[in-house]
């Protein structure tokens, strides 16, 4: 026993040595480390104690990931350790009344070889409120430009209404839901799935990520018609007052229109003809204004190229007085249509050599006509019917003048010359 104790300072001094010795020598070997690892998610569990009050919730500020997690540890242990080993998770059961809930960081293997974990935040802060639920008419447009001599005709989508639920805060904004395609540089018809957006009542997006849709995509059918420019053209029917004419003119304004349809369509259509009963002269003394819609007479298969005319046009048909003008013709302008063998027939201008001839028109075409131009003639067919013979004889007959005139111009009265039959 006296020997156990004697120098018992020597042998304390010595353990403590050799504890130290041994400290020194273990980390050494392992000594210990850290290692960081980024953009940790968070599991949040629990969280149907929220949905089962009928409430949603909002993660705010991506708190639900924390962006750096460091772990101290034996170099060992940090070495056998991965990101797939860090697990952080955040129970709702602990909501506090500011809706924060704690993290809670830990690794699911060496958890107790530990030494200690730091992370760059510790909580996940969320926005509770009531859900809510909406359903939105399906629109469609598109954007760019067409190839030129192309037009947008219908753009449809497959669905046309879609449902959308989320915090009650997020529904309340939503006005509307949307789809675009672009259709730059397209000649032929679309079909293309699209993504859906939603926009607020002053048509900017909201984030559809806050709130759960019943279909994100859509299929999207853009028809895309050629174009063609064609005159519109009128049918005018009726006369006009006694001593009035219709000159020929109508403005129409448009006088022109753009027309869309498929290439085949349009190849066997060159004008849109009016037919309109009230497009009608009878008993005017004065222009016809008249204004009607287009759409009623475009031809089958076509649409107006432009989406901003509504098809209506506006026409003027032009009525005037009609005036009256004489000339003197020379009878030698008048010939004789027809020939019987063994018979001479001529114009006789034996007692006169000018017949008067009044015409009456719009001043315009008389003032183009001068005595020298008009030609007329006589039928013997018309002689002999007018003096009832089956056969041609001698004698002088009077005949009515057929007259060429050009067009809008007519004979007032009937003017005749002396035809004289000779045998030959």
């Amino acid at each position: 026993m006296k020997r156990l104790t004697a120098n018992w300072g020597l042998k304390l001094a010595s353990l403590i040595f050799a504890m130290v010795v041994w400290f020194l020598v273990t980390n050494i070997n392992d000594p210990i480390t850290s290692v960081r690892y980024n953009n940790i998610p968070v599991t949040l569990k629990n969280t149907n104690l929220i949905t089962d009050q009928g409430q949603v919730y909002t993660i705010l500020d991506g708190s639900d990931t924390i962006s750096s997690v460091t772990i101290y540890a034996p170099r060992s242990i940090i070495d056998s350790l991965s990101l797939n080993n860090i697990i952080a998770t955040a129970d709702l059961q602990e909501l506090s009344s500011f809706n924060t809930v704690n993290i809670d960081v830990k690794t699911n293997k060496y958890f107790d070889k530990i030494e200690k974990i730091d992370t760059s935040s510790d909580m996940v802060k969320l926005s509770v409120e009531r859900k809510a639920s909406k359903s939105l008419a399906l629109g469609a447009t598109t954007s760019g430009s067409l190839a030129d001599g192309y037009v947008i005709g219908d753009v449809s989508t497959e669905q046309n209404m879609v449902r959308i639920s989320g915090p009650e805060s997020v529904v309340t904004r939503v006005a509307s839901a949307t789809v675009d395609v672009d259709v730059t540089g397209f000649t032929s018809n679309i079909g293309t799935d699209a993504d859906i957006v939603l926009l607020d009542s002053e048509g900017e997006p909201v984030d559809a990520s806050l709130v759960s849709m019943n279909i994100k995509t859509v299929r999207v059918n853009v028809v895309i018609y050629e174009t063609k420019y064609v005159p519109i053209t009128y049918n005018v029917t009726g006369e006009p007052a006694n001593g009035y004419i219709f000159t020929k003119e109508i403005e129409s304004t448009p006088d022109a229109v753009q027309i869309a349809g498929r290439s085949n369509t349009l190849a066997s259509i060159n004008e849109i003809v009016v037919d309109d009963p009230n497009i009608n002269l009878d008993g005017l003394n004065s222009n016809l204004a008249y204004t009607y819609n287009l759409s009623q007479y475009l031809p089958s298969g076509t649409t107006f190229a432009d989406k901003d005319f509504n098809g209506s046009v506006s026409v003027v048909v032009h009525v005037s007085p009609v005036e009256s003008r004489t000339y003197d013709v020379d009878v030698s302008k008048v010939s004789v249509k027809g020939e019987v063998d063994g018979f001479k027939i001529y114009v006789d201008d034996s007692e006169y050599d000018t017949v008067s001839l009044t015409l009456q028109g719009l001043s315009t075409a008389l003032n183009a006509i001068s005595e020298n131009s008009l030609q007329g003639s006589v039928s013997v067919d018309e002689i002999l019917a007018a003096n009832d013979l089956t056969e041609l004889k001698e004698g002088t007959y009077s005949a009515d003048v057929d007259w060429v005139l050009p067009e809008g111009v007519s004979e007032k009265g009937t003017v005749s010359v002396y035809v004289t039959v000779e045998q030959n």
